[in-house]
Order: C-alpha cells, then structure tokens, then sequence
C-alpha cells in the first residue's frame, strides 16, 4: 500500500514549513526560498507533483466525479458524490479515489452526470448514484450508493453513458435505458426506461453518449446518431430530436466518434476530424464560436486515435499519446497549465502528459498513462481531480491561525478582517490590488494590509475596498477604472491612500462605485452609469465625491452592483440608482433614478445590499427584501419566479429574531439573535453552508456553527466571525478566499489511486 507522507522542513529563516502532497500551497519564504520539491510561484511554495500510482487500467469522468478501473479490477471514484456516484455507501465527497463497493471484475467504467456504471469480465453490468430516470437500469427510480445490477442484459462488453441514459454493446447490438426526453434511447419513442432494451435495427461496432444524445459506428464505419439535436449535435443538417438511428451522411468512413453536452466530434479514416452542435466556446473547433448543424474541421495537424469531449471542451489523442484540446478552458480544463486564453477555438496542444486513454467531464479532463497513473485538470470544485483538495467547502471551516478578529467583511472573491490591534488582514483574490498590502498576487492566507491603523471599519466590494480609521479618515484601494477609489484618477492602486476629508462614519461599495457617510449626507463617487452617484444625472463616471441630492440625517449606508440605498433616522429607506429587478424597492415601472426614492418600509434598523438584490432587518427582527429574486435568492417563498423582479419588499421566509442580514452576489444570509447563521439561494458552491450544494429558496440554518457575532457574503463564499475572535468560512476557494491555503492552479495534478 502506497501512502502519502507529510514532510517537515526547515527553511533557512528558521522556519518550520509542514507540507504535504494534498494539493495544500503555502508561502514562501524571503528570497522565494521553499524547500526541495517545491516552487515558488506567484509568492506560494507548490509541491512538484509526485509520481501518481501506476494501476489504473481505465478511466472516466463525468459531471463532477471521476472513477478508475483498477488492474485488480476494483472500481475507485473521487468528487462529488451527493447522490452516491462515487459507490462508497456514502453521500461524501472524496477528493482522493475511494473503492466502490462489491465491483472486483470490473473491465471498464462510464459516468454520467451523478450516475456511474462498469461492466465486468463476464459481461454484467452494475450501476450506482442517481436513478430518477431509471439510469441505474435495476428496474426501479431509487438512487443507490452501491452497485446494482442491470436487469436484461448479459453479454456486455462496452459502455456508453450519457447525461442521465446509458447505453451497452452487446455483441454488435446496443442496448440503452434510462432517461429518454429526446430520444436517446433510440426506441423510437421518448419514454423513460429502467431496464436495458436493444435498438431494434442497429448493427455496431463501437458507441458513444454525451449529454441527451447517442451515436454508434458499424463495421463498415458508417456514424449512426439519435437523441437531442437542438444545437444541430448530430450533424444531420437540422436541429430536430431523432428517436431512431439517423444515418449522418456528412462522415464517410468513421472509426472514432464522441459527444459532449451540445456537440459531437468524429474522426474520419481520411485523418480529419470534424465536428457539430453547439460552438459558442470554440468547442467545433474550428475558430468560429457559432452553432453549426453540418460537421465543419477542427484541424489538428496529426492523426487523432481518440476522442472524448465535456461540457463546452473536446479533446482528442494522436497515435503518439499527445493531447489536443479546444473550446472552454475554465481552471484550465484544456491542460494547458494555464488560465489563459478562456477559451481556444482552434485546437492546441495539451501539457496533460503522454496518454493512452482520454476521458474529458463537464468542465474537467483526465488521461491515464502508459504507466497506468492518472492526471487531471480543470474544475476540482467537488475534488474531481483527485489530489487531495477541493475548491469548494460545503460547511464552515475555521481559517488556520487566524484569531482575535473583532470584524469581518466579503469582497466579490476575497475576504478582510480587522484584527484586534485595529489593523487590517485580507486573504484571496488580489489581481487588482484588492488585497491593499502591494502586489497584484492572489494570497489563500490572511496577509496585513498595508499603511492602515485605528481601523473603525473595513468594508470588500466587486474588486476594491476600503477602511474608515481614527478620526472617520475614509482610504480605499483596488480596481478603479471607473474612479471608484474617489481619488481623483482611475488608476488602480494594490495600496491604501487617504481620501482628502474626514468625519466618515459609514462606506458603502457597489460593483464600481463607493459612497460614504459624513454627519447625515452622503457623497458617491465612481461609475454612474444608471445614476447610482445620486447626484440628479446618468452617465459617466466620476473619480471625485459628488452630493447626493435630497438626503438627510442618514445612519447608514448600502450598496448594490449599480445602485445605493440609505437607512434614515427612524427608520426608513430611500434607493437610488439602477431598478431593471426592481432593487429600489419603489414598485414602480423599471426606470433608473439618478435621486432617491422612498421604499415602502418602515422600522428597519439595519440595511444591506449585493448585485440586484437588498434586504432590510426591521426592529422586530424580520428580514425584508426586495430586487433581483433568481435562483431563491430574496428567500422569500411567495416573491416573483426567476427573471421576474421583485418590485416591493417581500417578507424573508420562516427567519425571525434576525439581527442582520448580509447580502452576497448569489446566496445572502442572516445572523440571529441565538448566534445561529441562516443563508439561502445559490449554492452551487456550497455557500449555503449546509453542505447540499443546491438552491435553497429559504433560509437554512449554516451547519455546525453557533456563537457568531458577524457575518459577511461575497459572490460565492461566506465567512462568519464567532464570539472568541474566530473567523469560519465556506463556499467556493479557488481564490483562496476562504483562507485556508488552498487556491486554485491550472497545471495539470496526479490522481492518488491506491496501488499496492
């Protein structure tokens, strides 16, 4: 058995550095000093991936997980696992290979979005995960965490899964069951099945699914396709579902064929491969981002023996074991060991390593090498990367070594604290100076902001911040191309400058504007664009502080993506600025306001506001809110559906004894008065902080937490500040705005399957 061993060097500074291989960064030391096996890069020591175990004799990758056949045949599946994809008997994500239970033959394994499947040595196929479409083929809707069997099927010997459907060669017949809404089962009908059925008619020779869609090759190397067509995927020149094997005439001689989510790739024995479907990531390949019905070129300038596409990326592998990726590369799925570009419309050469088997998930790529090891690339949200970490946390996690914080606020992708020396400490995203201690470098621990003391208040926006110190002294720092720093310029700025005035007792920041409180009135400064400066015009931006007009004996201030409210003594609101969702809260027609409006509300006592949405907590310890409602994140049962605004303020669902409410980009969440944090829409990145990883549409109490004084919600991660000074935090790291050393990297990591 092979086992993961922590290292404790010591650096020449004399100090202690404790690392391991989990995937964990951690500072450098001065002169970018980092012990052997490390780099230094971008201010943090990487481990240099260690050699992965060499055992693997296949592998695949789905939505959010990935699964390897052992050479002992066991079945081991790392990432998500909400649903008991990974086989385990457990709903837990795993972010290093864990064993599927009871598979010891296995041969091969296919996954789907949240289902996974092998076929063994005699041909039986087993199943485990979601099964709301049948996709487990054991004749039943239940989902299950450990291998079932197939029903009517026998003689297997390969796989094929889709999005919620699977398919199987049985000699040169195809069998397939489970979810059918477009015809991917090619039954000729668009019913669902829960046990295997042949396609009447079809010979085959080799399969392939990928989103709602299926394809076969005969012998003769004739490409046959059914299912979902709406981008045009299966190449027949229109966009309309097929229910039965359809011929695609565009391909000659066909021997490798592969689906994505939208699109399809197949390799002609002429060399060529040409693609169609959906194209708006350059995912056809062909440097176009249009939809095309007819396959058109993607050029790669060798021979390719395999393919395998994801969501919105394909990649293909040359006789030689080089990778060929194209189309979306979000943390870095293209393999390319970098971030950069987004996306490639054309096909480029991959650094994932020499390959043998390709296996590309919705927004990840794997291969297995000649040695049988793995490795992976791209989004490791749920641990599909199997190295030891996960880019998100799905329950509160304290930050290491970070104490006696007497204040906490989020930034878009980073978070701030103010410490209990009235200093400031800021971790995550920093490329635009957010972070204020100098550089432009994202940083996974809290690290001191620089030339701040006496700090009252320190408030993240978009991508700026800023501090109020002794004597109301308002310095801001970050982005500023919209003059958002109130400094005269738009320049960014990675360090804290004074603004030129004083009495400042509260600061508010939009997405690219800033406004602050001075002895009852305000003054905004930044962009303009839907007059959320308050200054009686629309357009522009302004670098200096302008009046806001008609506003008096103000307490306190908020601010959305472009729009501004502000509490009155006694409790009203007024807003001003953008209304498209409705986050005036004035229920009048959409129409911006360059001046303040009243919101109908009374005894409110605290106010808070993100993107298109505000809430207000109102002194009997409602919450209260009114704006942009998708996806559940007003938290209100009875406000508009998603895309319809919410115009007036709407009661937050099943929540009382609020004491404040802190508004994020996607999920916001309420503090009670028993300490008790309760959060609410979006939680795709598990800033929910109930460990679902799903929309919640109304409050739900943040697992394992209790005692917290303070809340703060950014786009998509929370952090909460408990009694003793202790800062937790959940929801997406990829930033390192969680604080906990973890940040996301492109270059491509070794899985750790156990080998013995």
């Amino acid at each position: 058995m092979r086992h993961l061993v922590a290292l404790v060097v010591v650096l020449a500074t004399g100090c202690k550095l404790e690392v391991d291989y989990t995937g964990t960064y951690y500072q450098c030391g001065e002169n970018d000093l980092c012990p052997d096996d490390y780099v230094c890069h971008e201010g943090l020591c990487i481990p240099t991936t260690p050699d992965s175990p060499a055992c693997s004799q296949s592998v695949a990758s789905g939505g959010e997980h990935s699964c390897s056949v052992r050479e002992d045949g066991t079945v081991w599946c790392w990432g998500r696992n909400d649903f008991g994809q990974l086989g385990d008997g457990s709903t837990v994500d795993q972010v290093v290979p864990v064993q599927s239970v009871g598979v010891t033959n296995a041969v091969s394994v296919v996954t789907g979005l949240l289902h996974t499947c092998a076929v063994d040595r005699d041909g039986a196929v087993r199943c485990w995960g979601r099964n709301n479409f049948g996709q487990l083929g054991d004749s039943t809707m239940s989902d299950s965490r450990v291998p079932v069997a197939v029903q009517n099927l026998s003689g297997a010997t390969a796989l094929a899964a889709g999005r919620d459907h699977v398919c199987a060669l049985v000699g040169t017949s195809v069998a397939c069951w489970g979810h059918n809404i477009e015809g991917q089962l090619g039954d000729g009908t668009m019913n669902d099945r829960r046990t295997a059925a042949v396609i009447s008619g079809l010979t085959s020779a080799t399969i392939a699914a990928g989103g709602d869609a299926t394809c076969s090759i005969d012998p003769a190397g004739v490409l046959s396709c059914w299912g979902r067509n709406a981008f045009g995927t299966l190449g027949i020149g229109n966009n309309l579902p097929q229910a039965r094997p359809t011929v695609v005439t565009a391909f000659r001689s066909v021997y490798a064929v592969a689906l994505g989510d939208e699109h399809m790739c197949a390799a002609e024995n002429t060399g060529g491969v040409k693609c169609s479907g959906a194209g708006s990531s350059g995912q056809l390949g062909n440097g176009s981002i249009a939809n095309s019905s007819l396959p058109v070129l993607a050029p790669i300038p060798t021979v390719i023996t395999e393919l395998s596409l994801g969501g919105a990326h394909s990649c293909g592998r040359d006789a030689r074991g080089i990778v060929w990726c194209w189309g979306d590369n979000g943390d870095g799925r293209l393999g390319t060991g970098a971030l950069f570009p987004l996306r490639s419309l054309y096909p480029i050469r991959s650094e994932l390593g020499e390959a043998v088997q390709l296996a590309a998930g919705n927004r990840h790529t794997c291969i297995r090498e000649p040695s049988g090891s793995i490795r992976c690339a791209g989004f490791n949200a749920r641990g599909q990367l199997g190295a030891g970490r996960q880019l998100t946390q799905g329950a509160p996690r304290a930050v290491p070594s970070l104490a006696g914080i007497s204040a906490v606020t989020a930034g878009f992708s980073f978070t701030c604290g103010v410490a209990s020396d009235a200093t400031g400490l800021c971790w995550g995203e920093g490329n635009d100076g957010e972070l204020g201690n100098g550089s432009l470098e994202n940083r996974p621990t809290p690290t001191p902001v620089n030339n701040l003391l006496g700090i009252t208040k320190l408030v993240g926006g978009n991508q700026h911040a800023c501090a109020i110190t002794s004597g109301g002294v308002l310095s801001c720092w970050g982005f500023n191309g919209d003059g958002g720093l109130g400094d005269g310029t738009f320049s960014s700025r990675p360090t804290p400058l004074p603004l030129g005035f004083t009495g400042v007792t509260d600061v508010a920041l939009g997405d690219a504007h800033t406004c602050a409180l001075i002895g009852g009135s305000v003054k905004c400064w930044g962009n303009n664009s839907q007059g959320q400066l308050g200054a009686g015009f629309i357009g522009g931006s302004t670098p200096y502080p302008v009046d806001v007009l008609n506003l008096t004996n103000v307490v306190a201030l908020a601010a959305g993506g472009a729009h501004t409210c502000a509490l009155i003594g006694g409790g009203t609101v007024k807003c001003w600025g953008e209304n498209v969702d409705g986050q005036l809260g004035d229920s009048n027609d959409p129409a911006d306001s360059a001046i303040p409006v009243d919101v109908p509300l009374t005894g409110v006592m605290q106010i808070s506001a993100r993107g298109g949405a505000t809430f207000a907590v109102r002194g009997d310890g409602t919450a209260w809110a009114w704006g942009y409602s998708c996806e559940g994140r007003l938290g209100s049962v009875s406000a508009a559906g998603c895309g319809l605004p919410t115009r007036a303020p709407v009661q937050v669902s099943d929540i009382t004894n609020v004491i404040r409410v802190s508004a994020g980009y996607t999920s916001s969440c309420a503090l009670k008065q028993d300490g008790t944090v309760w959060c609410w829409g979006p939680g795709d990145n598990g800033q929910v902080g109930d460990g679902a990883y799903t929309v919640r549409g109304k409050p739900v109490q943040v697992s394992g937490l209790g005692g917290v004084v303070d809340v703060a919600a950014g786009a998509f991660h929370v952090c909460a500040l408990t009694a003793g000074g202790m800062v937790s935090c959940w929801g997406a790291a990829g930033e390192g705005q969680l604080g906990d050393d973890v940040l996301r990297s492109p270059d491509p990591v070794g899985v750790r399957l156990v080998c013995e």
